[in-house]
Order: C-alpha cells, then structure tokens, then sequence
C-alpha cells in the first residue's frame, strides 16, 4: 500500500517537470498536458516552442504592385503613385496601368477608365481587329451626285462585328465635307448634292457603334473621282455648205467654271468611228471639212473637266443628236443660149458627185421673183419664158435634194440678164410648149451679162421674200409680199430725146447717146411710166414647216429624232394689177 502512493507522486512529480523547464520560446507560456506540455506562442510567433517568427507578406496581400513590409506578425503595403488604400486596392488615376495598351486611349470615367480605340481595333481593351469593307468602285456618274459599291470584310468574324459603314467625301478644294452613314446589310451608297465636275476623294470605313457614341472605325478603303460636267448650252448648227458643216454653242462662266475642254465629233450614220477634235474652253464655234456633198451627218458634243491623268477626267453626258444634211453641190458652168427678147435658155452641167434630186428655177426682178420646182435630177437645161423687154433679171439655178427632214438645196448659180427694148420676134409655134424654130440670127442680141464677168459692176439686190403658195396638184410657186418700191428703168431704141418730157405721171426722162429712158416714181411701171400698178389681195394658201424631236431608246441611251410635219393654212396674198393711164392714140404718139 505504501508503494502504491510513491508511484503515483512520481508521475505528478514528472509532468511537473516538463514546464519547469521552460521549453517555450520568444516569450510562450507553457502548460502542461498529460504527458506533455503546450505553448501558447505571443504575437508574431509560430511552432510547438514559439521558435518561429510569422511572415505577414507571404500571402502578398497589396496589390496593383504595392510593397509589402513585414512588422513583427504584421505588414505594410508601401503603394505605388496613383494608387492608395490598406492594400493599394483604390487608384487615383484608372488609367496610370495603361489598359487599353498601344491600341487604344484610356479615359478615365466614374473611378474606372474606357477605351478608346485606335483606327483599326474595336473592344473593352481595344484587343480586337476591325477590318474596312473591300472592292470599293464607282457604280455611275452624274452631274451632282455618284453611285459606289463595295464589299464587306472576307473574315466572317469582322464581318458580323460590325454595326454599318461610314462614307466620307471631300472635294478636292476642301469646300464641301461630309460622312453618310450606311447600315451593315447594305453594299453600296449613292452620293447627292455634289457639284458638276468636281473631283471628290471618298473614304468607306467599317464601324462599330459604343455605348459612349465614340464609335470604332476601321482604316478606310479610298477613291478619288470626279462628276460630270454639264453640257453645253445653246448647240446648234451655224452654217451648212456641200462640203462643211459649222456649228456653235456657249460657255456660262460659273456654270461651266470646271470644263476645261470640249470635243465634237461627226460621222455618217453608217459609221463605226466617230470624226472627233478636242478644242479650248475659249472656243465656240467649229467648222468639220472636207465632207461628202448631199450626206447625212450625226453631230455630237461633250464637256471635258480634269484632262491630265492626275485629276481623274470624266465628260459630261452628250447633246441631243444633230441629224444634219449637207448641202448638194450647184450646178456647174451655168451659161445662157438661145437668148431673145422675152425668153432665153439656160445650160448647165451636172457635178460629178452630190447632185441633186430636183432643181428649183428662180427668176428674180427687184419687185418679184418667180419659183419654180422641177423634179428632175438629170436637167441639164430649162428655158424661161415671158421676160419683158428692157427688164434686168437675175436667173439662179438650186439642185434640191429631198431629205428626211425635207428638201435641202444646193447654193445658187447666177445669171445676170439685162433686155434692152427690142421688137418682141415672133416664132411659129407647133402644139405646146413652144418650140424654136429656124430663123436668120438677130442682128441685135440682147445685152447679156455673167455673174462670172468681174469686169461688170454687180447691181445690189436685197434678199427676196416670198410666199410659197400651193396649188391642187401639188405645184409650188412663188410670188413677192414685201418688198419696197422702186422705181423702173425702161429702155427703148427709139431716137429721141428729153427735150420733150415723153415720160407719164411724174416720170423722170434721163438722156442718152441715141435713146432716153423714163425713170418712173413708185406705183408706175412702163416704157414711158403710163402704167398704174397696185397690189389686189385674193385668198390663197400657205405652206408652213415644222420640226419636231421625239425621243427614241436604243441601248439603254436616248438618242433624239427630228422629222418636218408640213401644214397647209389659208392666206392672204397680194398680186399686182396694172392699168394704163393713156389712149392707145396718145401712146402711140
């Protein structure tokens, strides 16, 4: 029993021990536990005995790059500039760390930051491509606006990252900007407002809208063109011969600021190659040469602005067509044959090439002119009847060609014919018309003068004006309606001379070698002015021409085609009436 108790006092006596020795360290207070000991460590103290000292920065609690310093079991973090807080965790500039890289600039916004992107990069952190559209080209081209197309980006990726397109113009001399914008499912643009002529640099850009309206855009897809100019104003054929045709047109200076040439171009209709020159925007009037007599020609005209290749050139849409026909040449050699004192023949040649269809006779006075149309293109002569003695005649000869815009003649060929007052001889006639029989040569011929004879003083004479008057059969002659008054000049044989005045009703006579002639007042004709004449109205008809163009498609292009509609109006037209003033007695006198 007494053994017992000592055992016992030896184990207490053992645990005892254990703290007795102070095992803890670093300060730690031991207790003891059955059959061992345990060490409550201080602050900044770990293990069994305390002998290790705690790291606070072990678990690297500063952020955004701040130093950690480790104080006895706890830590500091030193922040870097721009950042603050326990552990750096609050930025005092968002955009210090650079997020959005070298694609982008950083804003900062609401202690955050957003990016914006450069040309080219799209997302958050400006980490994403945006490619532009491809295959831009020029669709059409007016005078104030243009058509463009293009493609959208090959990646189907960029392609559906897109939102629509940007399109940018800007004209050359930077006054006139703008940006259209196109939705994604749309390729093509037409542009409106622009000025005639005009080069325009255009840019297409991908986009991709943001929330904060700073939309992202691609590197652009360009061109360079240039609107047309606007054609010219006021074309139109100046002057048509056989071989020539003219023509002319104008220039506003502001409205044609930009042409700086214009081009004409000619050529028959059965054609390939036109017949073009370029000319100066000072010139407004050409003249085509060399060309075929009694021919159709197709005339067209264009503006040019931009020539060099540098300012990319274009041309304005062509004038309406101009069907012109040249002139049929005259007829060549025209000389008198057969000359008496009230008819004398007329003899020509045929030109080579360009003859007419027809010819028109014209028998002019300087009171009247009388027209007639003969429908023969082989005429190589024609006799012209009915002339009064003492009368001066201009006989002229038109080839007339009949055309789809009417009848187109020829210039005229000239006669000049003066008939001195020599007895009317008489023929025998067989049936009608009147033929010329054999008979002893004149011993007077009239005195016959040539347009071709340079030697003789050509008489003056105004350009006559005359009704075309239509009968039934569809003949045309011609009769004077406006002409002023001029006296008339009679010539007789007779050997007298003025000192007896034989001249009527305020006649002048004028004296001659061997003769006088009576200068008549207006109103009065005859040899010894004893004719009043007045002009009688009577109901005739008159023969009016109009040209009209209607429009024709051909090839998708609108060419305009010019045709003459005759219309026949009822009239008043003038013919003189003469009345003697004397007795047939007194005038034979």
């Amino acid at each position: 029993m007494k053994s017992l108790y000592i055992f016992v006092f030896l184990f207490a006596s053992a645990e005892i021990d254990e703290c007795r020795s102070d095992p803890c360290k670093n300060g730690g207070t031991c207790k003891d536990q059955p059959g061992s000991f345990n060490c409550h460590c201080p602050e900044g103290f770990i293990g069994t005995q305390c002998e290790r000292e705690v790291d606070a920065c072990e678990s690297n609690p500063c952020r955004n790059g701040g130093d950690c310093e480790n104080y006895s079991g706890s830590y500091l973090c030193v922040c870097p500039e721009g950042f603050f807080g326990y552990h750096c965790e609050i930025a005092s500039d968002p955009c210090f760390s650079n997020p959005c890289g070298s694609r982008g600039y950083c804003l900062p916004s609401n202690g955050s930051h957003i990016c914006t992107c450069k040309v080219g990069y799209t997302g958050k952190s400006c980490e994403k491509e945006l490619l532009p559209p491809t295959s831009l080209k020029v669709e059409n081209v007016e005078e104030t606006g243009l058509s463009i197309s293009w493609r959208p980006p090959k990646d189907q990726a960029a392609k559906h990252m897109i939102d629509g397109y940007a399109v940018t113009y800007v004209s050359f001399d930077g006054s006139y900007r703008w940006t259209d914008y196109v939705d994604r499912s749309r390729a093509a643009h037409h542009l409106r407002a622009l000025a005639s002529g005009k080069a325009y640099n255009i840019s297409v850009f991908s986009v991709k809208r943001k929330s904060n309206n700073k939309n992202d855009i691609s590197r652009p897809v360009m061109l360079v063109t240039r609107t047309r100019p606007q054609p010219v104003e006021g074309f139109e054929i100046a002057n048509v011969t056989a071989t020539t045709i003219t023509v002319q047109w104008a220039l506003h200076k502001l409205k044609h600021a930009t042409v700086s040439k214009v081009r004409v171009s000619i050529r028959q209709p059965e054609d390939v190659e036109d017949r073009a020159v370029e000319l100066n925007n000072t010139v407004t009037k050409y003249t085509f040469r060399d060309l075929q007599p009694g021919q159709k020609y197709l005339i067209h005209m264009w503006t040019l602005s931009g020539l060099s290749t540098e300012e990319h050139p274009t041309e304005s849409f062509a004038t309406a067509p101009s069907y012109v026909w040249t002139r049929p040449l005259p007829p060549r050699n025209l000389t008198a044959s057969r000359v008496t004192a009230t008819s004398v023949q007329m003899v020509w040649e045929q030109p080579l090439v360009g003859s007419g269809e027809g010819y028109i006779i014209n028998v002019t006075t300087s009171q009247s002119v009388k027209s007639r149309y003969v429908p023969n293109g082989r005429l190589s002569s024609y006799t012209v009847r009915d002339l009064n003695p003492g009368q001066r005649y201009r006989l002229s000869v038109m080839a007339v060609q009949n055309t789809d815009q009417g009848q187109v003649t020829s210039e005229p060929a000239h006669l000049y014919i003066t008939k001195d007052g020599t007895p009317e001889r008489r023929w025998s006639q067989t049936g009608h018309p009147r033929v010329l029989r054999n008979r002893v040569p004149p011993a007077f011929l009239p005195e016959l003068r040539l347009l071709a004879d340079h030697n003789t003083p050509e008489e003056p004479s105004l350009a006559p004006r005359f009704t075309e008057l239509v009968d039934g059969r569809g003949r045309i002659t011609t009769k004077f309606s406006s002409s002023p008054s001029r006296s008339v000049t009679v010539r007789t044989r007779d050997k007298q001379n003025c000192s007896i005045n034989f001249c009527k009703n305020g006649g002048t006579c004028i004296a001659a070698s061997d003769s006088y002639t009576c200068d008549c007042n207006p109103g009065f004709k005859g040899r010894q002015c004893e004719l009043a004449c007045k002009k009688v109205p009577q109901s005739c008809t008159r023969l009016y021409s109009e040209t009209k163009s209607f429009p024709v498609w051909e090839g998708g292009v609108c060419h305009y085609l010019y045709k003459r509609v005759y219309k026949v109006h009822q009239d008043v037209c003038y013919k003189e009436s003469c009345e003697s003033t004397v007795t047939n007695k007194a005038l034979r006198r």
